[in-house]
């Protein structure tokens, strides 16, 4: 397959896919047959002074969406990965850190589809967001707008044509989100987050945004 898009169906998901890039090897699990990014929730509290380097995660979609083949992808599918690096910030440390990688999405039905992924952008559980906070994230060219009209665009490969979907994004929060948003004392940048406090934590209900390439 050339080609893989996402047609986004809840209310809460955002998507956005660009296809049809020349294939590029990756080194387990083949080529890179599409990209894109999209919302998921923290399930599990994930603290850096309580994980370690190759420690299993996993966080859930935060919305349904659909791939070019028909394959559904519904609302709560386990995204998995494995913690990169995970440090507690001890006496003489700068900061504590946390770095996940993801590689799975895992589809309900038993379907796995491998992914390379890293955390893009990072938001307060939906209950703790502040209002009026749209258009603090950083969005790319193009980035679909908010808060009003549609919003998660797919290209279609062969047309470059632009589809847009009719879910509404949640306040702040779109595919070309970048960053941390409202919660102090994090950053994130290249995927590693880290603070000045003695730990990463990311609580039950912290919104991301994680960006991946998928591997065919």
């Amino acid at each position: 397959m050339n080609r893989i898009g996402i047609v986004v169906l809840g209310t809460v998901l955002a998507a956005s896919l660009c296809c049809g890039q020349a294939p590029t090897p990756s080194a387990a699990q083949g080529r890179v047959v599409g990209h894109g990014s999209f919302p998921v929730k923290v399930v599990k509290t994930l603290d850096s002074s309580k994980l370690k380097e190759g420690d299993t995660v996993e966080v859930a979609t935060a919305g349904a969406f659909k791939l070019a083949d028909g394959t559904l992808v519904p609302k709560g599918t386990k995204l998995t990965g494995v913690v990169s690096a995970a440090k507690a910030r001890s006496k003489g440390d700068s900061d504590s850190e946390l770095t996940l990688t993801f590689d799975k999405i895992n589809i309900p039905d038993g379907k796995q589809i491998p992914v390379k992924g890293m955390v893009q952008a990072v938001f307060p559980p939906e209950e703790q967001s502040e209002p009026m906070m749209a258009g603090k994230a950083t969005a790319g060219a193009g980035g679909s707008s908010i808060g009003g009209g549609d919003v998660g665009t797919v290209t279609d490969a062969r047309t470059g044509s632009n589809m847009n979907s009719s879910a509404q994004a949640e306040p702040a929060m779109n595919p070309k989100s970048a960053g941390v948003e409202g919660m102090h004392g994090l950053e994130l940048k290249d995927g590693v987050l880290t603070s000045k406090g003695k730990s990463v934590k990311l609580g039950d209900g912290v919104r991301m945004i994680v960006r991946v390439e998928i591997l065919g």
